[in-house]
């Protein structure tokens, strides 16, 4: 049998109708990608997909369809996070591991057994965390097995985008993660190296000459069941409640439980008694971002312990002013949850001792050996609720965390309650305002991003966001390779050539014009405008700008400004005339294209030909990033 039916048969076991889009998927990637390679190269992918979307199964099932294609080696790197680590390395055994029909699956510790290994049948598949000690361990140990010295390697780098990248790039210095896990694809003759993310943001804005900028893009699409950004955050979600914007300031610095928190765990105790009433579930988990300081962990859980030891009291003592209370918040999720367990069969169940509630601190401080998988928990923690860590059965959040400029890749690692093992009609996000307008421009932005991948690849991507945030930290992009281009600002080339004239004139015509196109009719437009080689027009790439606002909202248009006759000295400053420039600041909402048709005359420094020049004005609000490399 081969490995990837022994995997597929371990996964339906675990996961009925699982296996199906596994087989898929990995034989999509035999086809388009594996079978393209050598064995005598070094290539370097993308593996992407939602955040909790399934992405480790279907690692695993490339890594399956990979042994079968004749790679012997993989590693595999998670984020430096001990908790995260040894959830992979003991989800790669299970699903991988095997003397027989499987691989030989090794952590950390197991330098002797590799270091052994002289002759071996199976795959071996070594799990490793981005730690600096760590990694130049294995790196040496891989050098030092002479059995796999003339083998390739294949390289899983799960959460791709996080600590891999040089975050010294702007410095023409080399950090220690990226120079290590350089040095451990390139000291082998052959490699293949896969990042594998949700948010590959920064992995697309590097430079194409870095070698670290995907060569390909694969998609992993979410399966049967799967609640992600358009179920919470689309305009017409039934998920968020707004909290008062104030919110963290009376958590972190008043002996109150601010109105927020309190209704947030409210709604937690109804959809938990529910699932365990019911028992559809054996778990269910509220989830509190009150920030990133351990100090603020630590108030937070405090207060939720008091708070439900308040709670105890009120059942108890039959208090009428929480049976309001939680009468609340019966009503609200009975909106959304048909055959909710009645109020009083939640009041008996929180009556009989209050079912154990587990409240925990997850953070750096965190000892081994905390467990939220079954019962009632609720976790409280910052930096550590994100990448990759998951939480089963996981019903409502808490968010009161805040950026000045939030990083649209670290925000969206946020999104710990998309999945599969979740209640719909129980499913409940407290946050302010501000962040719920912030995390739905998120979703459209990752929408967006998303199509283009999928469609034109990772060479053809411009990266839209919501004004005021970035797309990843700017230390892992080189600062002079970047392009970031804004709303209400005026683009055009300074170097136009004499190109497509008549294609031109027969989709705008030759007369003066204002009216409004679609961005179909404007795409073609810009994709016939022709410039100079080294003119920066063309490292700015507008034609993926507008595909990206077309992914995003395919019902917007565009303005269109046709003027002909002008007569413009080449390599000037300016283009547009002043009534010109105040006619298209008049468009702050929609994509604004003036195309004046130059008469090209020779003492103006052209070449005696007549040709067109383009003026670009995004809406207002926009923002694009994309390399220019």
């Amino acid at each position: 049998m081969s490995y990837l039916e022994t995997y597929l048969d371990r996964a339906e076991n675990s996961t009925p109708g699982s296996s199906t889009s596994l087989r898929l998927s990995a034989e999509n990637f035999l086809e388009k990608h594996l079978s393209q390679f050598n064995f005598n190269e070094h290539v370097n992918g993308l593996l992407f997909g939602h955040v909790q979307s399934g992405k480790t199964g279907q690692m695993f099932a490339v890594a399956s369809i990979a042994a079968d294609s004749g790679f012997g080696l993989f590693v595999l790197v998670t984020t430096d996070n001990v908790m995260l680590h040894k959830q992979t390395l003991e989800r790669a055994k299970k699903s991988l591991g095997g003397f027989l029909d499987g691989f030989t699956v090794l952590g950390e510790t197991d330098d002797a057994e590799f270091l052994g290994l002289t002759t071996h049948r199976n795959p071996v598949l070594i799990v490793l965390k981005k730690n600096v000690s760590v990694l130049k361990h294995w790196v040496n140990h891989i050098s030092s097995n002479a059995y796999f010295s003339d083998k390739p390697i294949f390289i899983l780098d799960d959460e791709g985008d996080a600590a891999s990248l040089n975050t010294k790039i702007n410095k023409d210095d080399q950090s220690t993660i990226f120079t290590l896990l350089e040095k451990m694809r390139s000291r082998e003759p052959s490699s293949f190296f896969l990042h594998v993310t949700a948010t590959p943001q920064s992995l697309l804005l590097q430079a194409k000459e870095s070698g670290w900028r995907p060569g390909f893009a694969h998609y992993i699409a979410p399966g049967t069941g799967y609640l992600g950004g358009d179920f919470f955050y689309s305009e017409t979600s039934s998920c968020v409640r707004p909290t008062p914007d104030n919110e963290k300031d009376i958590l972190v610095s008043s002996n109150d439980i601010p109105e927020g928190l309190r209704k947030a765990v409210l709604s937690y105790l109804v959809a938990g008694s529910h699932i365990l009433l019911s028992k559809e579930r054996k778990v269910c988990t509220l989830l509190i971002h009150p920030g990133t300081r351990i100090a603020e962990h630590d108030t937070a859980k405090e207060k939720i312990e008091k708070f439900l030891q308040g709670v105890k009291e009120d059942v108890i003592n039959d208090s009428q002013t929480f049976r309001c209370d939680i009468q609340d918040a019966w009503n609200d999720l009975a909106s959304t949850k048909p055959g909710l367990s009645s109020i009083e069969e939640i009041l008996e169940f929180l009556k009989k001792g209050l079912p154990q509630i587990n409240v925990v601190a997850l953070n750096s401080k965190t000892t081994d050996g905390v467990t939220y998988d079954s019962g009632l928990n609720v976790v409280v923690g910052g930096n550590n609720l994100g990448r990759g860590v998951t939480f089963p059965g996981l019903q409502t959040v808490y968010y009161c965390r805040s950026s000045k400029t939030p990083q649209a890749d670290t925000c969206w690692q946020h999104a710990r309650i998309f999945g599969y093992d979740r209640d719909a009609g129980l499913c409940r996000i407290f946050m302010p305002p501000v962040l719920a307008k912030l995390f739905k421009e998120l979703n459209d932005a990752n929408n967006a991003l998303f199509a283009v991948l999928r469609e034109k690849g990772s060479q053809a991507v411009s990266i839209l966001m919501p004004h005021g945030t970035k797309p990843t930290r700017m230390s892992v992009v080189k600062a002079e390779d970047l392009a970031i281009l804004v709303g209400n600002v005026n683009y055009f080339p300074s170097l136009p050539l004499s190109e497509n004239l008549d294609e031109i004139n027969d989709l705008i015509g030759i007369e003066e014009a204002e009216r409004n196109i679609s961005l179909d009719e404007a795409l073609k437009v810009i994709e016939l405008v022709k410039v100079e080689k080294g003119d920066p027009w063309s490292a700015h790439n507008f034609p993926n700008c507008i595909r990206a606002i077309q992914e995003q909202d395919p019902l917007q248009d565009c303005r269109l400004i046709v003027r002909v006759g002008r007569n413009i000295k080449k390599g000037t400053g300016t283009l547009l005339s002043q009534n010109d420039r105040e006619l298209g600041d008049q468009y702050t909402n929609k994509l604004v294209l003036t195309m004046y048709q130059l008469k090209g005359d020779v003492e103006k420094g052209w070449n005696g030909k007549p040709l067109w020049v383009s003026n670009v004005k995004f809406a207002e609000g926009t923002c694009f990033y994309l390399s220019a490399k």
